[in-house]
C-alpha cells in the first residue's frame, strides 16, 4: 500500500509541473537531478526589473581564475626610515618623482646625528695620535732606547684606535646620511645646514611611491620617511586554493585581460597559510596598465585538460561574470536568455574569483546570461516554485 501511494504521489507531482509549463533537463554531472526552468519575460518587463544581460564566451581548456597583487620583485623596492629620533627639516622629493642612486630625498636633523659625528671625529683624532706614537716608538726601538714590549703596547693601542674609527664610521654609514659642510671633508652647499643635519639619499633608481611630508614633525627612530621602487620590473603575488596550486607549475601563462597584461609563473608554494591558501609568484612580461599595489583578477593557464573530482573530462566550459551566478537549492545556476525570457540553468563552477567565473554547462550557441536583476529573477523562480 505504501508503495502504491508513492507512485501516485510522483505521478501527481509530474502532472502539476507539466501544467505549470516548466521545461526540464538533467545534468549528468550534478549530484542530484536539477530541472532548468523557463521564466517568460518580455523586453518591457525585463527593463522594469532592471535586468541586463552579457555575452558568455567559451573558456580555454583548463583555465583557472584567481586574484593577485601587483608588487615589485625582491630587492627592487626599499623603505627609507629615520636613522635616529629627530625630524625632517626639509623634503626634496615628492610622491611620484623619479630618482636615481644618490638623489637627495630630504634633510634629516637630530642631536644624535651631531653626537655620532662628534664621536667619529674624536676617534679619528685618537687614531692619528696613536699612529704617531707607534712611529715614534718604532724609531726609539730601532735605536735601542726602548724595549720591544713598549713598541708592542703602542701598536696595540693604534689597532684599538683604528677599530674605534671603523665602528663610528660604520654607524654613520648605516644611517644612510650624507654629510656636507664643515667637518665632512667637502665644501658646504645648499644641503649643508648644521653639524646635526644630514642628507637622506636614494640607494636605487626608481620612483617615490610614498613620502612623509610633515616637515618639522618629530619622529622616532625607525619611522618610515620614504618608500622607493624600481618600477621597470613587476611581479604578481597570487593567492590560490590548494587544488589550484596543485595544477600549476613554473612556466605556466598568466593573463590579466582587464589590464591588457601578461605574466609567467616563476614559483609555486603549496604550503598553506593560516587562511588555508597557497601562494604563487609570476613575472610580468607584458605590463599593460598594471599599477604597483593594485589587486587584479587573473586567468591562469596550467595547460591541463579540465577534469572533475573523479578525474573525468568535463563538458563545455564558459567564462561568465561572477555576479551572474546565483544559488538555488544549494546548487549554482545562471539565468540564460532565450526567445521568451530566461532559463534558470544549473551549472558547475570550475574556477572563480571576484570578477569572473569558469563554469561547465550545456549552453546554446552565442549564449547570454543575466548580470543584473538577479534578485528579481530569483523571486520569480521562487514564486513559480
Amino acid at each position: 500500500m505504501a508503495t502504491h501511494h508513492k507512485v501516485l504521489f510522483s505521478a501527481a507531482c509530474c502532472a502539476a509541473l507539466a501544467v505549470g509549463g516548466f521545461a526540464f533537463s538533467f545534468n549528468a554531472n550534478a549530484q542530484t537531478a536539477a530541472p532548468n526552468r523557463v521564466l517568460a519575460l518580455d523586453a518591457k518587463q525585463q527593463a522594469a526589473l532592471g535586468i541586463r544581460s552579457a555575452q558568455v564566451l567559451p573558456a580555454q581548456v583548463g583555465q583557472l581564475l584567481a586574484s593577485a597583487t601587483v608588487t615589485t620583485p625582491p630587492g627592487k623596492d626599499i623603505t627609507i626610515t629615520a636613522p635616529y629620533a629627530g625630524q625632517l627639516s626639509r623634503v626634496l622629493v615628492g610622491l611620484g618623482d623619479t630618482v636615481r642612486i644618490g638623489t637627495a630625498l630630504g634633510q634629516f636633523t637630530s642631536p644624535m646625528v651631531g653626537d655620532a659625528r662628534r664621536q667619529w671625529r674624536e676617534a679619528s683624532l685618537e687614531a692619528q695620535n696613536s699612529h704617531a706614537a707607534v712611529q715614534r716608538d718604532q724609531a726609539l726601538f730601532d735605536e735601542g732606547i726602548i724595549p720591544a714590549v713598549r713598541l708592542q703596547l703602542s701598536r696595540n693601542k693604534d689597532e684599538a684606535a683604528k677599530a674605534a674609527v671603523q665602528s663610528r664610521a660604520a654607524e654613520l654609514s648605516a644611517s644612510g646620511l650624507r654629510f656636507e659642510g664643515p667637518g665632512s671633508g667637502s665644501s658646504a652647499n645648499s644641503y649643508g645646514s648644521g653639524y646635526a643635519t644630514g642628507v637622506l639619499q636614494s640607494p636605487l633608481s626608481g620612483v617615490v611611491v610614498d613620502a612623509f611630508t610633515s616637515v618639522g614633525q618629530r619622529v622616532e627612530a625607525g619611522t618610515v620617511l620614504f618608500k622607493l621602487a624600481d618600477t621597470r620590473e613587476l611581479q604578481l603575488d597570487i593567492q590560490l586554493s590548494s587544488d589550484k596550486a596543485a595544477r600549476l607549475k613554473v612556466g605556466d601563462a598568466v593573463s590579466i585581460p582587464a589590464r591588457n597584461a601578461q605574466a609567467q609563473i616563476t614559483g609555486v608554494s603549496r604550503a598553506l597559510d593560516a587562511g588555508q591558501s597557497a601562494k604563487a609568484r609570476a613575472k610580468v612580461t607584458q605590463r599593460g596598465s598594471l599599477q604597483i599595489g593594485e589587486s587584479v583578477s587573473i586567468q591562469l593557464q596550467p595547460g591541463l585538460a579540465a577534469t572533475d573530482s573523479n578525474g573525468k573530462a568535463t563538458g563545455p566550459a564558459w567564462t561568465v561574470p561572477s555576479r551572474a551566478l546565483s544559488q538555488w537549492q544549494g546548487q549554482p545556476m545562471v539565468f540564460v536568455t532565450n526567445a521568451t525570457g530566461f532559463t534558470a540553468q544549473r551549472v558547475r563552477i570550475l574556477s572563480s574569483n571576484d570578477d569572473i567565473s569558469v563554469i561547465e554547462a550545456a549552453l546554446p550557441a552565442a549564449p547570454k546570461v543575466a548580470i543584473t536583476g538577479i534578485a528579481s529573477l530569483r523571486a520569480l523562480l521562487q514564486k513559480d516554485e
